[in-house]
């Protein structure tokens, strides 16, 4: 067996729909994998409770399981599963883990049909949300990779028997990758391998800058800004930053509805606040590059202790300062990012950033350019490497 993870298939198990109107970290790594070989990104099952958030989503979802094997991006096809139970907190009868056990075994007709129609004999399983764990069994495969990039036991809904499940995963993968300190510390007490690498950024686009977006120009300045999932903020800690400095512009770009938003109504009414929704990903160096400054306020809870915000690289590749709420992965950035606890704390940082020498710009487009995506996907590749070596001898001995 080759020790190259170059030119493998990938099977991507489970994911946010390929058109998220977030770009993560899942979209940049797959999108690497396909260069050099075809990408199957499955999405999370859908099934038909999801009715009760509307009609038109379980339609919807019909639609898209329907359609099968979609491509989505140049050598990566998506895959959208129905199931038939809601496998969820809420619903103490179907959070067992047989309710798993069989979804994922309604799950795996289509992925099997996908991967051959698709010619993947023996993908790379690459998991995210570890509910397919219960299928290593039934697909042939050339590794198993497991890559936490949030703690997805934190997330609603989910059932706490999901723990048993990921740490059969963690158990079993040939390679654990962690995005932050915190999910490498916790996740490496049941992972015999498990490695470190953080998110990255493209710093030559974000640095780039643009034209300034046209529905930025009536807001006065100083413009902060924060772009991302809505979900992860503190809404209260944000109503009152922009009503101790009414004459600042406070501008939230991200999607406000569907699991990345956040009911946004204890802003409304705040004159000196705009929530501009969700904007394309090749838009947002321009976002960006014309704020004052980046805030990430986010709520401190067991979903944002574990994380690595993609959106603290973006900041610092176009050079802007950023305060943020003491999230645990932000002490990698040093200095770069000034930390405050309550909304007096933020605004004062705010201030003193809006003050600092210019130079200072530059040192964080020194540090952006220091942890690319490029940099990220050359540890991964090493790491798969190493990791097929050792299967294959493995292999080699009869274990």
């Amino acid at each position: 067996m080759s020790g190259s993870a170059t030119g493998r298939a990938i099977l991507c198990l489970y994911c946010e729909p390929w058109e998220s109107p977030l770009r993560t970290s899942k979209h940049h790594l797959m999108g690497h994998f396909a260069q050099r070989g075809r990408v199957l990104y499955v999405e999370m099952p859908a099934h038909p409770a999801v009715a009760l958030g509307g009609a038109g989503r379980f339609r919807q979802a019909l639609r898209r399981a329907a359609d099968g094997v979609r491509q989505v991006a140049d050598n990566i096809f998506a895959l959208s599963p129905l199931v038939p139970l809601p496998y969820h907190a809420r619903a103490p009868l179907l959070s067992g883990l047989w309710t798993n056990r069989l979804n994922q075994r309604m799950a795996l007709r289509a992925i099997r049909s996908a991967l051959a129609r698709l010619e993947m004999e023996r993908p790379i399983v690459w998991f995210y949300f570890p509910h397919g764990a219960v299928l290593l069994d039934d697909l042939p495969h050339a590794l198993v990779c497991y890559h936490v990039v949030d703690d997805y036991l934190a997330f609603k809904g989910i059932p706490r028997s999901l723990a048993t499940v990921e740490q059969t995963l963690l158990a079993r993968a040939d390679l654990v990758v962690a995005s932050s300190d915190y999910l490498c510390q916790v996740k490496g007490r049941l992972a015999p391998r498990i490695h470190l690498v953080r998110h990255g950024v493209d710093a030559a686009r974000f640095g780039e800058g643009g034209a300034m977006p046209a529905d930025l120009a009536p807001f006065r300045r100083p413009r902060l800004g924060y772009f991302g999932a809505l979900h992860k903020l503190d809404l209260d800690l944000c109503r009152e930053m922009a009503r101790r400095r009414p004459d600042w512009s406070f501008l939230f770009v991200g999607p406000v509805t569907g699991p990345q938003g956040a009911d946004v109504g204890r802003l409304a009414g705040m004159p000196n606040v705009r929530v501009l929704g969700p904007r394309p990903y090749e838009a947002m160096p321009a976002y960006l590059g014309s704020v004052d400054g980046a805030i990430m306020p986010f709520a401190l809870t067991a979903l944002t202790t574990a994380m690595s915000p993609i959106k603290v690289y973006e900041a610092l590749a176009a050079g802007k300062p950023v305060v943020s709420t003491p999230v645990p992965e932000l002490t990698h950035f040093g200095d770069l990012v000034c930390i405050a606890g309550d909304a007096e704390g933020l605004v004062t940082a705010v201030e003193a950033c809006l003050r600092e020498p210019a130079h200072r710009g530059e040192e964080r487009k020194r540090f952006a350019a220091e942890n690319t995506w490029e940099r990220r996907f050359a540890e991964i590749e090493r790491l798969l490497s190493e990791a097929l070596e050792r299967r294959g001898r493995d292999v080699a001995r009869g274990r």
